[in-house]
């Protein structure tokens, strides 16, 4: 008998109240069978679709304020909030799907404080196309009368196939930071190259990847013209001695096949809720932070 079976009167007689009960009950059996009809022929639900995905990221280089909220407001589902997010830091998770088209978004103080975290630091809508891998990159300061103010910077991440070498690009997120010198070597204690492998790098720049033999090294950032002391010096992670063959795994420098990109921050304003002063967080001078964009392809079993 089919499942989407029409049903016959189900009471004699007459009377109002039996006449209501009979159409609410037949409005009941109907839903059920309108459920029944859902199925497919082998009685299995046919279940919710996966919408044509984007990938988000998002990164919090605002110095001289309180972590952040990310949110998109016009739909739940594809939508994963990165919250309480501080400044040198990535959302929870990374890359993320997120329903592709034109999403709004906005972004909120953490605090427990409503006042607080109900102020809209930014409001501004995403279009994102399926397939694409994004970095949301909130830079700039916060407080009222710094320049430059506060904002998003969207990009979208070709992210290369490097085989067995390494590749990685730069960008430089440092809003408090002015141009710098930027120095590729081995090891920390290397001599410094007769010209800087990238030269005058200005707040706002994105590179293109570029690849390198894998092997551990060091960039060194310096004040355009002066090698004498290094505004940071930061080893690029090595691969994680442990390896579960036949899956991805993190990687490293001297892994063939990671992708990483270097993201160059600047200071976090001394006083702000931002500033961390002691611990291995100390934040309140400019670093280079190794983000994995893509590790390496897992060994074979």
């Amino acid at each position: 008998m089919s499942r989407c079976m029409e049903f016959p009167h189900l009471f004699s007689g007459s009377g109002a109240s039996q006449m209501r009960i009979q159409r609410l009950v037949v409005a009941t059996l109907a839903l059920v069978g309108a459920a029944a009809c859902s199925k497919d022929k082998g009685g299995h639900s046919t279940g919710a679709v996966t919408p044509p995905l984007a990938y988000v990221r998002y990164f919090n280089a605002v110095g001289d304020t309180l972590s952040l909220d990310f949110r998109a407001i016009d739909q739940i589902e594809f939508s994963q909030p990165f919250l309480a997010v501080p400044f040198r830091g990535i959302g929870l998770g990374s890359y993320q799907g997120y329903q592709a088209g034109s999403r709004k978004v906005r972004i909120f103080p953490n605090s427990t404080d409503i006042a607080t975290t109900s102020s809209i630091l930014v409001d501004t809508t995403l279009t994102l196309a399926a397939g694409t891998y994004y970095t949301v990159l909130h830079t700039g300061f916060a407080r009222a009368g710094q320049a430059p103010k506060q904002g998003l910077r969207v990009i979208e991440d070709a992210i290369p196939t490097p085989g067995a070498s390494i590749a990685f690009r730069i960008i430089h997120a440092g809003a408090s930071l002015g141009q710098v010198d930027l120095y590729i070597t081995a090891s920390a204690t290397d001599p410094l190259p007769a010209t800087p492998t990238f030269a005058n790098v200005s707040y706002g720049t994105v590179q293109t990847y570029s690849t390198r033999a894998a092997g551990a090294f060091v960039i060194r950032g310096y004040t355009p013209g002066n090698t004498t002391t290094a505004l940071f010096t930061n080893a690029a992670p090595l691969a994680p001695t442990t390896i579960i063959t036949g899956n991805t795994y993190v990687g490293g420098a001297d892994a063939g096949g990671t992708v990483f990109t270097a993201m160059i921050y600047g200071a976090a304003t001394v006083g702000s809720t931002a500033a961390v002063t002691a611990g291995t967080g100390v934040n309140t001078t400019p670093k280079i932070v190794y983000w994995i964009d893509k590790g390496p392809p897992g060994i074979a079993p």
